[in-house]
């Protein structure tokens, strides 16, 4: 008995289709939800949309588009700031936002230092306030400790910086997924 090529395909879709599924299935869970720290425990992460400096929290966020907006019109701008420095300084801006800040917000940001660090290399040369970061702060424990924040050095329960947030590639689930079901939905109707 042999199988049509429009069979074989719709076959082929299905189980591809299903395997991206389950992979990004997994990402789209959404945990227990613990309370967000920086707000005393009185909110818990839930899905917020708008959140335009932060948007990689928008399905499981601690914060509201209006203090997220707050915090950003109210920030300095960095002169000749790499887009590198730029990512690292809004990430930064964003941890109220995170869903997992119960895991390194005690009265105050516990920052790893291997993030504070790297906000120091690439923000060196930028300029705040006429001053280049670099000049004003020697390292990466000085940006930190400069904001009141505390900086630890062992890299655990520490907010870490995520640069995939920041990738264009990251986009690539999506995009599977639109071309499978494109691909798919063409099959089901050439049949």
């Amino acid at each position: 008995m042999a199988i049509d090529v429009k069979d074989f395909l719709k076959i082929l879709v299905f189980i591809v289709f299903s395997s991206v599924v389950a992979i990004v299935g997994e990402d789209l869970v959404v945990e227990t939800k613990k309370t967000c720290t920086y707000y005393g425990g009185t909110h818990v992460p839930s899905p917020e949309n708008g959140l335009v400096n932060c948007s990689w929290y928008s399905t499981n966020a601690c914060c509201k588009r209006t203090e997220v907006t707050s915090v950003f019109g109210g920030m300095y701008k960095l002169a000749r700031a790499s887009k590198k420095c730029q990512n690292r300084v809004n990430y930064l801006m964003c941890y109220f936002c995170s869903p997992e800040q119960h895991l390194w917000y005690q009265d105050q940001l516990h920052v790893c230092a291997d993030f504070c660090d790297s906000i120091h290399f690439y923000c060196k040369t930028a300029m705040f306030s006429g001053e280049k970061i670099g000049t004003s702060y020697k390292n990466g424990k000085e940006i930190c400790e400069g904001q009141k924040f505390k900086y630890v050095e062992s890299n655990t329960n520490c907010f870490k910086f995520d640069p995939t947030v920041f990738d264009t590639g990251c986009s690539l689930k999506s995009s599977l997924i639109t071309l499978l079901l494109v691909l798919g939905i063409s099959i089901w109707i050439v049949h």
